[in-house]
């Protein structure tokens, strides 16, 4: 009986790890010009218009400019403590306020205490925040080289390649350092966590955790995670790095600076804005009902208080949380795709999911792609579909923002992120994972 062909037989001599690290390289690069080019050129013949392009923001990255999104806030509020240290921080009159905890202006006050001035410090933060862009990459290639290597394998240079230009051109990462956002050493954080997951460090994992709640207090649902899955080398190691953060924060500002962050977390979810950069679904519903701004952006400016939408937010955010928390993964449990889960949740799960919030999920990418659907174990297609939601800078769709129902679609990334759930859920653990000996 003759036997059907092979891929090996098909294309001789090229084993299928080879063909798709090129398709995955022509993918990047097609994606790239698709999304920039491409765009560019539908906004002009289609829409008869300009259209806001990423491209301003890679040249503010290699012109080492940044906005002070982030640090603007965060470094008036160290600095009205260190002129008024009596009234209470969170109160303090600014152009912007902290809506972090104070755990996270921690190395800004010590930046001050050693008498820096607010521009050097705006540009130590500005220089550590482009190296943090570029340890994201060389983390998204080293996670695919360790995945490959555990196979008994090399990483190819197209693979190499593909991964160091997706990484790069991943929409939030940039974004992140041009707005000046905290948020790009949370990428690093979170990459790294997905790294030490990966290869068994347990201790070290647990302390990443820590750090991502120390500046956005819904990572702590990953400690959560960690002890429902008995992980407990990472729950005592992400506790005590929490312990450590909490005492120097109390030393240096005080009990009582501390515990009003829990009066701002409280009304966070009531200050959430629907300008189409926030993908979450407050923002979609808002959009839907036209319920506040839209393509304009204004800080102080909050939609009027609409119960429904308010408590439908709540309601998918829990349906989400329990989702990543309760899902029946069986012998699954604890898996680097569980991981994945829980880390995609703590971004969408909460009335403010912005673009740059998204940057978090390009070491799951990577991971999910080279341990298993680089083998044909998955779907790759949908995987590829999510890659554009979430990576891409869909900024035509933004057109659709007078439509009714159609400007659902302005919420792209939420989809994607949703979709990238789909494929964490039911994805077979072929790759390295944390044994679960190992992390008890």
């Amino acid at each position: 009986m003759a036997q059907s062909a092979t891929p090996e037989d098909v294309h001789p001599g090229l084993p299928i790890d080879a063909r798709s690290d090129r398709r995955m390289l022509w993918f990047v690069v097609l994606n790239l010009l698709a999304a920039n080019a491409g765009f560019k050129l539908i906004a002009h013949f289609v829409f008869h218009t300009g259209v806001d392009e990423m491209r301003i923001r890679y040249w503010h990255f290699f012109h080492f400019w940044q906005a002070t999104d982030s640090w603007g806030p965060m470094l008036g509020s160290v600095n009205s403590y260190l002129q008024h240290p009596t009234p209470p921080i969170y109160q303090a009159k600014l152009y912007d306020t902290l809506i972090y905890p104070l755990t996270s202006i921690l190395p800004l006050l010590w930046m001050k205490r050693a008498g820096m001035s607010d521009a050097s410090v705006y540009r130590a933060l500005m220089i550590a925040s482009w190296l943090a862009v570029w340890a994201v990459v060389l983390l998204a290639v080293i996670i695919a080289k360790e995945v490959v290597r555990c196979r008994g394998d090399r990483l190819s240079w197209q693979a190499a390649m593909a991964t160091a230009l997706g990484a790069f051109f991943f929409m939030s990462i940039t974004l992140a350092f041009s707005l000046g956002q905290a948020q790009i050493f949370l990428d690093v954080f979170f990459t790294l966590l997905l790294l030490f997951w990966m290869k068994g460090n347990p201790r070290l994992a647990g302390v990443t955790m820590a750090l991502l709640t120390m500046v956005k207090p819904q990572f702590g649902l990953l400690l959560l995670w960690t002890a429902l899955r008995r992980r407990w080398s990472a729950l005592f190691a992400g506790f005590a790095t929490l312990a450590a953060g909490a005492v120097a924060s109390v030393a240096a500002f005080g009990l009582r600076n501390n515990l009003d962050y829990l009066r701002v977390l409280s009304g966070l979810s009531r200050k959430a804005q629907p300008h189409y950069a926030n993908q979450s679904m407050f923002g979609l519903l808002n959009r839907a009902i036209f319920n506040g701004e839209n393509l304009p952006y204004h800080p102080y400016v909050y939609p009027p208080f609409v119960p429904w939408v308010y408590y439908t937010t709540l309601a998918t955010s829990a349906a989400l949380i329990l989702l990543a928390l309760a899902y029946p993964w069986r012998e699954r449990a604890g898996s680097m795709a569980d991981l994945g889960v829980m880390g995609v949740v703590c971004v969408i799960a909460t009335p403010m999911a912005w673009e740059h919030h998204y940057g978090v999920m390009i070491g799951i990418f990577v991971w999910l792609w080279f341990a298993l659907l680089r083998r044909g174990a998955g779907q790759a297609l949908w995987l590829a579909v999510a890659w554009v939601l979430i990576a891409d800078f869909l900024s035509p769709l933004n057109y659709f923002a007078p439509f009714p129902v159609l400007n659902v679609l302005q919420s792209y990334m939420y989809f994607g992120a949703l979709l990238l759930i789909w494929l964490l859920l039911r994805t077979p653990e072929l790759a390295p994972t944390l044994k679960k000996s190992g992390g008890q």
